[in-house]
């Protein structure tokens, strides 16, 4: 696994990751904002934003203490109450942003939904900005400036790695039908 990393596709695919979270860290320090570390363990569900996945020091073996229904007795967790990996800061962010005005958060995000899909990631980063009294053109032209500022900076400091990885799409896609074919490099 060590000698994965340095391959030319791992390697591209590190550096322009490396690259785009420091350019969120850019963007968003360079407008005032606040860097807030919201909770990975966490009881609140975020207003529903996914199946979670739960955080438990109780035995598994179906030993765990439980309550007269049968279910499980948290009060005798490490937390003493049920606790899941994060779906989303948004929360913790929003309380946050009445007291800074402007902040973002950006950090690992889990979801327990139950896919078959290559596209579905159980872990992943990411990035939510909260602002006090924004309205929702204030939130699309952040969002656009945001998007325009990772594109130019992955352009200015990747091209190297973006010509590969386009290069590498296009000799994977050779033996695929045309019409299967990606249009954009």
């Amino acid at each position: 696994a060590h000698l994965r990393m340095r391959t030319q596709t791992f390697g591209a695919v590190f550096r322009v990751r490396n690259s785009l979270a420091a350019a969120t860290h850019t963007f968003f320090q360079n407008r005032g904002f606040v860097y807030w570390h919201s909770p990975i363990i966490t009881a609140s569900d975020a207003e529903g934003a996914g199946e979670m996945f739960r955080v438990t020091t109780l035995p598994l073996d179906g030993s765990a203490p439980r309550n007269e229904d049968g279910s499980i007795n948290f009060k005798e967790d490490f937390f003493g109450k049920s606790t899941n990996l994060t779906v989303s800061g948004q929360l913790e962010g929003e309380l946050a942003a009445m007291a800074f005005s402007e902040i973002y958060t950006f950090g690992p995000t889990f979801r327990a939904e139950n896919s078959n899909t290559t596209r579905h990631l159980a872990e992943f980063w990411m990035i939510e900005p909260e602002m006090a009294f924004y309205d929702i053109e204030d939130n699309q032209n952040l969002a656009e400036e945001f998007i325009q500022f990772l594109i130019g900076y992955a352009m200015e400091h990747n091209m190297d790695d973006l010509k590969f990885l386009d290069e590498r799409l296009k000799d994977e896609e050779k033996s695929l039908p045309q019409d299967k074919r990606s249009e954009m490099g």
